[in-house]
């Protein structure tokens, strides 16, 4: 079974600097696209990468994949105005004999080699396996303003992330255009559909993603520990 990962490398962060593409910040000596494409090479769950940038960041990135060695990468997509547009973009360019397609934001650097594997082999059970955390403290629910319409149990709530992994029919009927004004953040598996499933992977809080300055800061302290 083959299993192709998209890297999502063209969002932006306008609360860490306007125009900011995380992806390309740096993190130690690498940029962070780097680092996650790095777990995706040495991965024996993945047979091939795809990554999806900005147009203005085509050859940047580039020559990340080729600096760091990522042989595994077999294309180079423009992601669209929103997520969806960019999964519709580079699953037209997918190749066919990919049966398993997993998602990671380039964002979260700190991805596990065992996460992503779990993720990729609970995916090939149910249909669909995401990496998520359980929330430690209760969780309050505001649709309007500071007033909270409703109370989360903390054994109950837990925090959606990336990877994300599907069979490459479910994730293609998510995606497929006849859906109409479907919009996905970052949670492609809330619109996964009978008889296939959801498993969520327990990755732990270390999988964080870089939205913030804060985050960034965060980012960098458990980089440096880490050496």
């Amino acid at each position: 079974m083959n299993t192709l990962a998209i890297v999502i490398a063209c969002g932006k962060e306008e609360e860490i600097a306007a125009g900011t593409e995380t992806a390309f910040l740096s993190l130690g000596n690498r940029p962070m696209l780097a680092h996650s494409l790095g777990v995706l090479q040495e991965s024996t769950s993945i047979d091939s990468i795809i990554v999806a940038v900005s147009k203005e960041r085509v050859d940047s990135s580039i020559q990340v994949i080729k600096r760091f060695g990522c042989t595994k990468v077999v294309g180079v997509g423009i992601g669209g105005v929103n997520r969806l547009s960019t999964l519709r973009t580079v699953f037209s360019k997918m190749p066919e004999s990919a049966t398993t397609v997993v998602i990671l934001e380039a964002s979260r650097p700190f991805v596990s080699p065992e996460s992503l594997r779990e993720v990729v082999k609970a995916s090939k059970r149910y249909g669909c396996a995401i990496a998520a955390h359980r929330l430690s403290d209760s969780v309050k629910i505001a649709t309007k303003g500071l007033k909270p319409d409703q109370t989360l149990d903390r054994n109950s709530a837990w925090a959606a992330q990336t990877p994300q992994a599907f069979k490459s029919e479910v994730l293609e009927k998510i995606i497929d255009s006849k859906n109409k004004n479907m919009k996905l953040i970052d949670d492609e598996s809330e619109f996964v559909k009978k008889p296939w499933e959801v498993h969520m992977v327990e990755v732990g809080e270390r999988n964080l993603k870089i939205r913030t300055s804060g985050d960034l800061a965060m980012a960098t302290a458990l980089f440096n520990a880490s050496l």
